[in-house]
């Protein structure tokens, strides 16, 4: 077979370039030779190629790499089954028990030294692919400047170099090779961690990035890792507490803020402004000028409650942080607020201010621009998780749950023997008016207008998180639906044409 393979090929060529000749005619006669020639060598190639025969070694793996894949493919396809007829037996009560027992075992395995070692791989692995976002200017806050590390999918890290000494310190340095070479570049030397809480994607550098310093070729320096002894983050050398104030350098002071509710021993660091500026009480978060959040406030948003509730929530951002004052910028550990936005622009369909900063988010984005830092000021005003002290949002929440609710689409059994569609209606405004919230407001006199009681910003945060899961059910909380994209276009052509395409994340609200 092989030898007739390379008969039929030189023959072949002359005989479709004749042909090819005769169709065009002669104005085409020297790209017919440029083709002869092409197959000419093609055929020599073969030739060649076809001296050896194939090993069977490669044959054998061939065949091999072939029957693992369709097998993958086989229990990916028997796996979807199994989930389907899941579904179709077993109650939905059951079903979201068994989701979150599953959850709590990948959770689990992600914290344990298995995970570190997956993150640091991920690392390794993403190495010479571009970060998610270009980095922002370095910004000058309290005494330093700020450098940012965007790394992986979503994340930032951060360096902090004090103005007199050169001396810095690395907040959640979960890319350690970008991290220390950040600090090279500024020709800083970093003498010091800070990290917010446990999950490796914030401390699973710490150890690494002791190891590297410890070789540095200016000087072996002995890194000190901070964090909270709650969370026992990886390679930490220092235990932190509430109030606790870490000094870097000559003018670095950072304000430790205990927020327990992503993890039990997440903290935050307020870097605070000269000392000649602290109160009579000393240091406080009055004179807070900038603070890393990790994942206790993430750009529009907070972080996942693994340890925590809503009761959690409201003591960090109204009552722990409640003294940070608006112009404080805010550097958290995801870049999350586009889609952050966007669930708050779903929720509150009304409000102008929300939907115009999300369009300027999203052409920021657009431009790979990072959004960090926020400020206090945005957050307070554009957060849904800042807003359930504003009694009028929550009544707002209330009818985005009964919008959201009539668009979900119904069950599939509704179509034998479910109500019919005004029932339908009827049963979920009941749902709405006896929820919980509504209750909590109703007691408190519905009419009431202003500041919500704690009582009622508490359930506030709670009904979030389950209006979380009916926006994603009912649009698109990534990409966004015809009619948002519709809305973006005509945004960027006012923008452009006003010549006000340029957005500063932390001036996004304006002073009242």
């Amino acid at each position: 077979m092989d030898a007739s393979r390379r008969s039929r090929g030189p023959a072949s060529a002359p005989r479709l370039a004749r042909s090819a000749s005769i169709r065009t005619g002669d104005e085409d006669a020297s790209n017919d030779e440029d083709a002869a020639l092409d197959a000419r060598a093609l055929a020599a190639a073969e030739d060649e190629d076809d001296g050896y025969r194939s090993s069977p070694m490669m044959i054998t793996t061939r065949i091999l790499l072939g029957v693992v894949l369709q097998a993958l493919k086989t229990v990916g396809t028997a796996l979807a089954l199994g989930v389907s007829i899941v579904n179709c037996v077993v109650p939905a009560f059951a079903v979201e028990w068994l989701s979150r027992r599953a959850f709590d075992v990948g959770y689990v395995a992600y914290t344990s030294r298995v995970g570190r070692w997956a993150h640091l791989r991920m690392i390794q692995s993403l190495r010479d692919e571009p970060a998610h976002a270009k980095a922002g200017t370095p910004l000058v806050a309290g005494g330093g400047v700020v450098v940012q590390i965007p790394f992986m999918n979503d994340n930032y890290s951060y360096l902090v170099v004090d103005a007199d000494t050169r001396e810095a310190c690395a907040i959640d340095p979960a890319d350690p090779e970008r991290a220390v070479d950040a600090a090279r570049r500024c020709g800083a030397k970093l003498t010091t961690v800070l990290t917010t809480h446990k999950h490796h994607d914030h401390a699973g550098g710490n150890a690494r990035v002791r190891a590297m310093m410890a070789l540095e070729e200016n000087g072996s320096v002995d890194v000190e890792v901070y964090g909270h002894a709650m969370d026992k983050c990886h390679g930490t050398t220092r235990e932190v507490k509430d109030g606790d104030v870490v000094r870097v350098g000559a003018r670095l002071r950072f304000l430790v803020i205990h927020v327990p509710c992503h993890t039990l021993g997440h903290v935050v660091y307020a870097l605070l402004g000269d000392e000649r500026e602290d109160g009579a009480d000393g240091p406080t978060l009055a004179n807070a000028k900038a603070m890393f959040t990790g994942d206790a406030i993430i750009n529009g948003g907070v972080g996942a409650f693994f340890h925590g509730n809503a009761n959690d929530c409201y003591e960090n951002l109204h009552v722990r942080l409640a003294p940070t004052p608006d112009d404080c910028l805010i550097f958290s550990g995801h870049e999350y607020m586009e889609t952050n936005l966007r669930f708050a622009k779903a929720i509150d369909v009304d409000d102008q201010i929300t939907a115009n900063c999300f369009f300027a988010i999203r052409l920021h984005r657009h431009q790979d621009a990072g959004t960090m830092p926020s400020s206090l000021r945005v957050e307070r005003r554009l957060n849904p998780y800042f807003r359930c002290r504003d009694r009028d949002y929550l009544k707002t929440l209330l009818a985005s749950k009964r919008r959201l609710l009539n668009r979900k689409k119904r069950p599939w059994w509704h179509r034998y023997c479910g109500p019919n569609k005004q029932a339908l209606e009827v049963q979920r405004d009941r749902k709405v008016d006896t929820c919980a919230l509504a209750n909590i407001i109703d007691a408190n006199g519905r009419g009431g207008h202003g500041e919500a009681s704690r009582e009622e910003a508490v359930e506030g945060i709670r009904f979030l998180r389950g209006l979380m899961g009916d926006v994603m059910e009912t649009s698109d909380v990534r990409f966004g639906d015809d009619a948002e994209n519709k809305a973006f276009r005509e945004y960027v052509q006012i923008a452009r044409a006003t010549g006000t395409t340029h957005v500063v994340v932390s001036e996004l609200v304006s002073a009242a």
